[in-house]
């Protein structure tokens, strides 16, 4: 369901989808410049008289080969027509409705031709993140369950769903970007070396591992933090050799690594000039009159700001603010670490650390108008692994949590997920007061519009949740369910008060908050009601069993 719900949408472009386009156009003609596309998106660097995409190449390399088959099979034109016919048909635009023209070197031609050559993209866009990033956020999903299940059997499917459905995962599951490939990949090279650890050793899989590691590199420049921190957790087993450890790990790594350098040393003449070098800050007549935007620090990372890092778990916008689970998913941490897999939790906890320390160090530390702090997206899955306890220990809590994060994400995803404010009550205006919602393939086919073409998404998300939930067995949901509405309050307190202390938030956000009350208490309600029935004989079987599963599993040596 999950996958049905991320398939159904189709985001219209952005700055960030339609540079990852510019590039794909680029090297599907065995070039790495940009200069004929350069004008549909301002994620671009100026480098020697050329225009080349800021964005690592690791996505596009995925999905150039899907590229070049569409685009050999004419699907440029099927793109447009389909496009057109929607917009024909009453859809929404599918591209920005305003022109800004200083952002077209203050042509309107130049603008008009550039948003009609954005929109034709949109299908392209959206059939290249079926399989660039819906397909690696399913394959992410499957491994955290699994991990899941070896800490706090019989909870993966929950936690999986949990972080596909109410967190920044599932509006990027339906946006043409890298984090969630990235994330993928370093979380899998995570995984190897966890199984590895817990068997006998095989320098093989470090080395698999070390590769998936260089990959996420490929992919996002920062995902080298994951990639440190798992090779230390490599090398640090007991007994196992930490000189061949380390080298096997680090071999994989320099491999996975391996295309980037070549591709920088293709694309600008240097294996260590990356694409960040030469980006434009301001467009103005020249299409690159100011550039330097990643100039300050190291890729524009300085020292980090304790401010910063409370707007990226705080604001409007911040990770805790929208998806409040994720508290349980650290209190859940906790209890891996007290019940033995002290190695594996401090890894987690080093990998959320690292990240929000590196991200409020960057001169743009949530990532432009992007629905949360996207930057953090890649420790997700290595929290989603305290779901697992949490759904176990106070399942009730973790439902409410879970059903406001779901709503909060949802209502991201529908309305246009990239915004230019601190305030998610954007979502809610663009809903209720302009009538603005995403795409869906009904729009494709001219079927329906607005609200109407995006229920069957709303309704997919809820029923994935719903199976997640139902997969813990109603006999324990109950568990907690007087704690729920307290954990709902403090929920609704935080987000009104911390985003701007002393000042109310705006109507939007005040309804979005509400109805994510509402529909978190409603859900608990339900589930609780449920709870009560008489349990059937499996279910009793499944009771009598409950009392090993309410605890984390300890961690398992090799003899």
């Amino acid at each position: 369901m999950f996958a049905f719900a991320c398939a159904f949408i189709v985001q219209a472009p952005g700055w960030a989808q339609t540079s990852y386009m510019a590039l794909s156009n680029g090297l599907s003609q065995g070039t790495a410049q940009i200069d004929p596309w350069h004008w549909e998106t301002h994620d671009i660097a100026w480098h020697d008289g050329h225009y080349y995409s800021v964005k690592p190449p690791g996505l596009v390399f995925a999905t150039l080969p899907v590229y070049a088959a569409l685009k050999a099979g004419g699907a440029e034109r099927v793109a447009h027509s389909a496009r057109v016919h929607a917009e024909s048909n009453g859809g929404v635009p599918w591209a920005a409705r305003t022109l800004p023209v200083a952002s077209y070197g203050y042509s309107r031609d130049r603008a008009v031709a550039a948003r009609a050559a954005i929109a034709d993209t949109a299908p392209l866009t959206w059939v290249l993140g079926l399989f660039g990033v819906l397909l690696p956020a399913v394959a992410l999903l499957v491994i955290v369950a699994r991990l899941t299940d070896r800490v706090a059997p019989g909870t993966g499917t929950a936690a999986a769903l949990t972080l596909g459905a109410a967190t920044l995962i599932l509006p990027f599951s339906t946006l043409y970007f890298s984090h969630v490939l990235s994330a993928l990949l370093s979380f899998a090279a995570f995984a190897l070396v966890w199984n590895e650890r817990e068997g006998p050793p095989r320098l093989g899989r470090l080395a698999v591992a070390g590769l998936l590691a260089g990959l996420a590199i490929v992919c996002e420049y920062p995902l080298a933090i994951t990639a440190i921190i798992v090779g230390l957790y490599a090398i640090s087993r007991r007994g196992g050799g930490l000189i061949g450890r380390g080298a096997a790990y680090g071999a994989g790594l320099a491999a996975g690594v391996a295309p980037l350098i070549a591709y920088q040393w293709w694309a600008f003449g240097s294996p260590l000039h990356t694409s960040y070098v030469g980006a434009v800050a301001t467009t103005g007549n020249s299409g690159h009159d100011v550039l330097g935007l990643n100039d300050d620090g190291v890729f524009g990372i300085t020292l980090p700001r304790v401010g910063d890092a409370l707007l990226l778990l705080f604001s409007g916008r911040g990770l805790l603010t929208l998806a409040p689970v994720l508290v349980m998913a650290i209190v859940g941490v906790v209890m891996i670490h007290r019940c033995g897999r002290r190695a594996e939790a401090r890894v987690i906890a080093a990998v959320a650390l690292a990240y929000l320390v590196y991200n409020a160090g960057y001169w743009l530390p949530m990532g432009g108008g992007s629905p949360g702090p996207r930057f953090l997206i890649p420790i997700l899955p290595f929290l989603a692994l305290g779901l697992g306890p949490a759904w176990r220990r106070w399942p009730a809590v973790t439902l409410a949590l879970a059903a406001i994060s779901a709503t909060t994400m949802v209502a991201a995803t529908i309305s246009y997920p990239m915004i230019g404010t601190q305030d998610p009550g954007e979502w809610v205006r663009r809903m209720f007061d302009s009538g603005i919602y995403q795409h869906s393939v009904l729009d494709l086919a001219g079927i329906a519009h607005g609200l109407v073409s995006i229920l069957p998404f709303v309704a997919f998300v809820a029923i994935a949740l719903g199976i997640g939930v139902s997969s813990l067995g109603s006999a324990q949901l109950a568990a907690g369910a007087r704690r729920a509405p307290v954990a709902i309050a403090a929920w609704a307190v935080c987000a009104i008060v911390l985003p701007r202390p002393g000042k109310l938030p705006s109507d939007g956000a005040l309804i979005l908050i509400a109805t994510a009350s509402v529909i978190a208490l409603a859900a608990v309600a339900a589930t609780s009601m449920l709870a009560r029935r008489k349990p059937s004989a499996k279910q009793e079987q499944h009771r009598s069993a409950a009392p090993l599963a309410l605890e984390v599993q300890p961690a398992q040596r090799p003899g």
